[in-house]
């Protein structure tokens, strides 16, 4: 409690990950982290994890905007034994720049992507591009359970939310960083949220925030 209580004078936080059932996520996406980069925390990717196995039932598949270098989709693959992942990027860096991010930063290529989730076969599905101006279309008929937007800018996150909340199967969940981090972010998510009456939205204790789809 020493500890807990003194970190929190310096507004830093400590979780206990030593139960049996955490220390299996942590070696989840440990594994996940060596297969590629990411700049998400290990403990944000113990979120991802949890979020994806907490909607391992529901139906529908999984997807991701912001994709980098493949680090929190193998996150992902690695928390679902079974569903398919949907990986949208430019594939050259952020499209403009926003809050302190600059234009082209975040650049990771499509072919280090598909060598670093190789051993994942067929369960991954890439599209380059901006989205969703470019690469939406191409899943508009499908139904999700799990999100997972890592975009940083206003402009591409409101419009995943647009997109994706839709097509978010009753008990599906939507999870993005940066937030409270970067502005564009908070705006995009307390813009869309305000007036959407199946959604329970709230921040997590790090650099992320989860919306729960409660009801058609």
């Amino acid at each position: 409690m020493a500890a807990h209580v003194a970190l929190s004078k310096f507004n830093f936080g400590l979780a206990n990950y030593r139960h049996p059932d955490r220390v299996a996520a942590l070696a989840s996406i440990s594994k996940a982290r060596s297969v590629a980069y990411t700049a998400t925390t290990p403990l944000e990717c113990v979120e991802i994890h949890n979020g994806v196995q907490a909607v391992e039932k529901i139906p529908g598949d999984m997807a991701e905007v912001g994709v980098f270098r493949g680090g929190t989709a193998a996150v992902m693959l690695n928390a679902s034994h079974r569903k398919h992942l949907h990986l949208f990027d430019t594939f050259a860096g952020l499209p403009e720049s926003g809050d302190f991010l600059k234009k082209g930063e975040y650049a990771g290529s499509q072919e280090s992507v598909v060598k670093a989730l190789s051993a994942y076969g067929d369960r991954i599905t890439l599209y380059p591009g901006l989205f969703p101006t470019d690469t939406a279309h191409l899943v508009e008929n499908l139904r999700f359970s799990f999100v997972h937007l890592d975009m940083d800018l206003y402009d591409g996150t409101r419009g995943a939310l647009q997109f994706f909340w839709p097509r978010i199967n009753p008990g599906g969940i939507l999870l993005s960083h940066d937030y409270p981090k970067l502005n564009g972010v908070v705006r995009a998510f307390q813009e869309f949220f305000v007036d959407q009456p199946e959604a329970t939205f709230f921040p997590l204790s790090g650099e992320q925030c989860v919306a729960f789809k409660i009801k058609s």
